[in-house]
């Protein structure tokens, strides 16, 4: 079972909302956990069942990328590229429904510096394992070049997700393959003299 489709991942999910909503309408710092606790209709113990403290619940559960994907793209025989736009497409396609959702986090992580920190923690966690999945797929490979490889997918579905929810970019996935694309551009760049 996808960790998308579990209960515990569905109140994990509510709660998030819960404290987005609050923290829109109220601001982080008039927000309780108490209080996102009763409007997700939960008990106080059960937030904390799911969540330290109440910025951790605004980023919500992990966003990890979808398992069965990630195998697809480690065992993948076609170019690099398009198996690599086919895991992002699947990572994204969840988040899909959230817009809105997704855009308020990031509006109030740039006006609250704990849950910027919490942001920024979520960027490099995905970072790893994208360097994790690269590893296995291309092993052997010079440990500097999964890193910058890495880091340059995560740079490059983190400005299509700024793009789609500023509403400059109506869909997502086609933003981030085209930001994927960009990679070659970049690298290409690299190699050319200028004029």
């Amino acid at each position: 079972m996808s960790p998308q489709n579990t209960r515990r991942f569905r109140t994990a999910k509510i709660i998030q909302a819960a404290a987005v909503e609050l923290s829109v309408r109220d601001g982080i710092a008039n927000v309780t956990t108490e209080a996102i606790a009763r409007h997700a209709g939960i008990s106080t113990r059960t937030f904390f069942n799911y969540y330290p403290y109440k910025e951790a619940a605004l980023m919500g559960p992990p966003p990890d990328y979808p398992p069965e994907a990630s195998e697809k793209f480690v065992v993948g025989k076609g170019r690099l590229i398009d198996d690599l736009q086919t895991l992002i497409s699947a990572h994204l396609e969840r988040y899909l429904g959230e817009r809105e959702m997704i855009g308020h986090m990031l509006a109030l992580s740039d006006s609250d510096a704990k849950l910027e920190a919490l942001r920024n923690s979520a960027m490099l966690a995905r970072r790893a394992q994208m360097r994790g999945l690269l590893h296995r797929r291309l092993p052997g490979s010079d440990e500097r070049v999964i890193e910058i490889l890495a880091a340059a997918i995560i740079a490059a579905t983190n400005a299509a997700t700024k793009d789609w929810v500023a509403g400059t970019r109506d869909d997502f996935i086609a933003s981030a393959h085209e930001n994927l694309s960009l990679i070659l551009t970049a690298a290409e760049m690299l190699g050319r003299a200028s004029d």
